[in-house]
């Protein structure tokens, strides 16, 4: 066979196997005969023993070899085309580019022709026709010229002074429009000042003037003839020989009502007034004398007089066991007041007193207090400031804040107390500060209640309720500063005012009240005294605390115009 005889031949190239070459029926199935002479190939196919896993081999090998190959020549084609279009992409980058430039250079040189401020053509054509004896200037003194020009030649042939208008309204013209209107107004004036003298003329009966003459004297002749009339029965009326005439009547009356008046004053008729009045005067004086005489026990003087020593005997046990309760109040907070100086934590417990009754107040008012005793402010490593009083959204001075310093320890004079509440103002970034000093630690030259500018001083005892009137009146106070310094519009004027005369009050009765605290000394001698005092002062000072929140309260709703 020739195929064995192929093989024999290539015996030396190792093991080979044939498949017929022939097309079968279906175009999936292709008939080949291969001579495998690859040594490395062969090696492979010799690793299979049966002939079936040899063939099964070599058809994998065949598939992935042609798989590869079409790949292989795919690859080749697109790196081709891809470097064919960058080449190509770069030739027209190139020619674009260098028409671009082309059209760039010839645009700029166009336009710096034309627009070149030094040479360009419109540059030199517009100084050409605006410059001085240019075009536009010959044109404009050609037609508007003073004395040669189109408009100056118009003018004087139609209004000039050979014009035949100029001619009309010349008074030199005898026949002129001037001359023709004096004629027609003198002929005029001469017409009505003819009618005139016509008609005020006395020779001619039918003017004006002797009609008028007639009638006054006819209405003359009528009126003194009704006055003459009426002076006759004026006279008449006022004379005593006419009895019925109207003097005669007033006279008749006089003398009937002076008959009776004196009827009525006479003590002889006992029916008159005065008779009765007096009969009236006895009654009134005996019974007076019955109700104010102090013998008749049971008269309305004595009953008085019964009921005011009652009253005043109620009113001395009333004293007495009030003088007997101020001693006992003076001895307990004495006694609280010792215990409390000796304790260690007195300067905290005022503190936390001081802040309770703070926070209490900022609820009440709706604003916010902030305890700072433990916070660093602004200052660097400055703890100045206990309290920062900040006021609420629905004050007029919203955001605003008052800082609130608390002692209670020795040695404060009022130079250090300005020093550090104006420290803890700057520390905590507030408007207005408050400083308040402890009872306890406080001396004679420590007001309870005063105002240095923008800084509060008040002296407070956290255990007697009475003092909390002057720290209301404090934090009113401060309120009503920082209110009046956000307040910048004129229509608000008055409202300042009073602010102003609410707050002098408020430290007005502050002094007062520091007097009470001095007769409290001599309680026993000036116990009624103190205690009017104290009454009249805590009325005024709360009704003044009211006032300054009632204007405080129309600020805050009033609406602001900004001006």
């Amino acid at each position: 066979m020739p195929e064995a005889a192929q093989n024999n031949s290539n015996g030396n190239h190792g093991p080979h196997f044939t498949i017929d070459n022939e097309r079968l029926g279906s175009q999936n199935r292709v008939a080949l005969h291969l001579i495998i002479t690859d040594p490395e190939v062969c090696s492979e196919l010799n690793a299979h023993d049966s002939e079936e896993d040899r063939n099964r081999y070599a058809l994998s090998a065949l598939r992935i070899g042609a798989y590869a190959l079409r790949q292989a020549s795919g690859a080749i084609d697109v790196h081709s085309v891809r470097d064919e279009v960058d080449s190509m992409l770069l030739s027209l980058r190139e020619v674009l580019a260098e028409h671009s430039s082309q059209c760039t250079g010839g645009i700029s040189n166009s336009l710096k022709d034309y627009f070149d401020p030094e040479s360009g053509k419109i540059t030199q054509r517009l100084n050409s026709l605006v410059k001085q004896d240019g075009e536009l200037d010959g044109l404009l003194n050609r037609h508007l010229g003073e004395d040669s020009s189109t408009v100056a030649k118009t003018l004087a042939l139609h209004v000039g002074e050979q014009s035949p208008l100029f001619k009309i309204l010349s008074p030199e013209q005898s026949n002129g429009l001037l001359a023709t209107l004096q004629e027609v107004i003198e002929l005029a004036l001469k017409t009505q000042r003819d009618q005139i003298v016509k008609n005020f003329s006395l020779d001619d009966k039918d003017s004006a003037l002797s009609r008028l003459l007639i009638e006054v004297t006819d209405a003359n002749g009528k009126l003194r003839k009704g006055l003459a009339d009426d002076v006759a029965e004026v006279r008449n009326e006022f004379s005593l020989d006419n009895e019925e005439g109207a003097l005669a009547r007033l006279v008749k009356r006089v003398e009937k009502a002076q008959e009776q008046i004196n009827d009525q004053f006479s003590q002889d008729n006992e029916d008159s007034a005065m008779s009765r009045m007096a009969r009236l005067l006895e009654t009134v004086n005996g019974t007076v004398k019955g109700n104010l005489t102090l013998d008749d026990e049971n008269s309305p003087l004595s009953l008085l007089r019964r009921q005011l020593l009652d009253v005043i005997g109620q009113i001395e046990k009333t004293n007495t066991e009030f003088h007997a309760e101020i001693r006992e109040t003076v001895a307990a907070m004495k006694a609280r007041k010792e215990e409390k100086t000796r304790s260690t934590r007195h300067g905290d417990d005022f503190q936390d007193a001081l802040g309770n009754y703070l926070e209490v107040d900022a609820r009440h008012r709706g604003d916010v207090c902030e305890r700072t005793t433990n916070t660093v402010g602004h200052i660097p490593r400055s703890k100045t400031g206990d309290f920062v009083l900040v006021m609420g959204p629905e004050s007029i001075a919203a955001g605003g804040s008052i800082a609130i310093e608390a002692k209670q320890e020795q040695g404060y004079n009022l130079k250090s107390i300005l020093e550090e509440i104006s420290k803890a103002r700057q520390n905590r970034k507030s408007e207005i500060g408050i400083f308040v000093l402890s009872q306890k630690v406080a001396n004679e030259e420590h007001d309870l209640l005063a105002r240095y500018g923008n800084d509060i001083v008040v002296v407070w005892d956290a255990e007697d309720p009475t003092t909390d009137v002057v720290l209301d009146s404090a934090l009113s106070l401060a309120r009503a500063l920082v209110t009046r310094q956000s307040v910048v519009d004129k229509e608000r004027t008055a409202d300042l005012s009073k602010l102003d005369k609410a707050m002098q009050r408020i430290a007005k009765d502050a002094t007062d009240l520091g007097e009470i605290i001095k007769w409290a000394g001599t309680i026993t001698n000036n116990g009624t005294k103190i205690r009017d005092k104290a009454e009249r002062l805590k009325n005024d000072l709360e009704c003044q605390v009211q006032h300054l929140d009632e204007h405080l309260e129309r600020l805050r709703t009033e609406p602001t115009t900004c001006v």
